[in-house]
């Protein structure tokens, strides 16, 4: 009885019950439910969804689920793009573009040109983008390659039937759920001056004095790869792991029967099979390495990619210039171009070999 009091306390002097009772009620004169008790009780409670369907038809019902995805995605993907082409083409510090006269191609001009068109003097900015650039390049091919030999090493490991498999992918997976600001605090214990690394080294007679791994220009692009590849590389292999296990096990066995050894397999059936998405795969990691931005700009590595230069420029830590925000989105919309083009090939390609 005292919980029945205190259910009867809490809604006390509200309108919920009410408002409860009236929904049920339109659901009830709407639906015209049958069937079991069950049955109609979840028609009622689902009236909305049941009226929506019957209204728009069941080959309409479809895109009405997926228009609040489609909501969020023009909310936070196609507004921004289209604010960023404004900028693009605008100058002044100020985000509001009524406070921000038009300047055509001199944003462009700005970020390429070999001329400071402001000042005419040597323009330093496109040297700055060109090196970012660059160095983005050198971090791609060979992190790309890198992270799909690994991945698709790891997937057919854990393919296999080997003790503690789903531990195991458990484990290569874990990285990809973690923060990547967590991933560089790891890091960072491991690769500071002071840290793990060195100190094991110096006790172990391999180097004399501590080095900063990520600010030394020897070191720091390759651990820039290997902390990316450790932090995204389950991701990529639970995409191949998935492709491996859709592959027949029925060809393996009449291989076997046949007497094919394992690389022979591995190259005349798991290979060609597994193309489809060995592509979608390798797409994407090009694209997320375009991308890379978090935890390199937390692990404050020497260099500075693409997207670090683009947040710098613009301003975004508090530190704006006349014409930044402009011709950070100039840089922003040729990266963009790029990416685009990487996308259209895939699905060109992705088009072709299912053909």
């Amino acid at each position: 009885m005292e919980a029945v009091d205190a259910v009867f306390d809490a809604f006390s002097g509200s309108r919920w019950p009410i408002g409860l009772l009236v929904y049920l009620i339109i659901g009830w004169v709407l639906i015209r439910p049958t069937g079991g008790i069950g049955t109609r009780l979840i028609s009622i409670l689902g009236w909305p969804i049941e009226a929506a369907q019957r209204a728009a038809g069941a080959t309409s019902l479809p895109y009405l689920f997926i228009l609040p995805n489609f909501l969020v995605f023009g909310l936070y993907t196609f507004a921004p793009m289209f604010m960023n082409v404004g900028f693009s083409v605008t100058e002044g510090e100020s985000i509001l573009f009524t406070e921000r006269p038009y300047a055509a191609d001199d944003n462009f001009q700005r970020l390429l040109n070999e001329t400071n068109i402001d000042t005419g003097r040597e323009n330093r900015e496109d040297d700055k983008f060109i090196r970012a650039l660059v160095d983005t390049l050198i971090f791609v091919v060979f992190q790309v390659p890198i992270m799909i030999l690994i991945a698709l090493a790891t997937a057919l490991a854990l393919n296999r039937d080997i003790w503690g498999r789903g531990f195991w992918r458990s484990v290569f997976f874990y990285p990809v759920m973690l923060s990547p600001v967590v991933v560089a605090f790891l890091w960072s214990l491991i690769l500071k001056r002071q840290g793990l690394l060195s100190l094991t080294l110096m006790r172990w007679g391999v180097i004399e004095e501590p080095i900063q791994w990520l600010q030394d220009p020897g070191w720091t692009m390759m651990w820039s790869i290997f902390v990316y590849t450790w932090a995204h590389l389950g991701f990529y292999m639970l995409i191949l792991l998935a492709g491996l296990q859709a592959i027949p096990r029925d060809l393996y066995e009449a291989a076997e029967m046949d007497g094919t050894r394992p690389w022979r397999q591995l190259t005349r059936i798991t290979l060609p099979l597994l193309g489809p998405t060995l592509l979608v795969v390798t797409v994407l990691s090009l694209i997320k390495a375009f991308q890379a931005f978090e935890e390199l700009y937390a692990l404050n590595v020497r260099w500075i990619s693409v997207v670090a230069y683009i947040f710098e420029t613009s301003g975004l830590r508090g530190n704006p210039t006349a014409h930044g925000l402009g011709i950070a989105a100039v840089a922003s919309l040729l990266v963009a171009v790029g990416l685009m083009l990487l996308s259209l090939l895939q699905i060109r390609l992705s088009g072709r070999s299912s053909r």
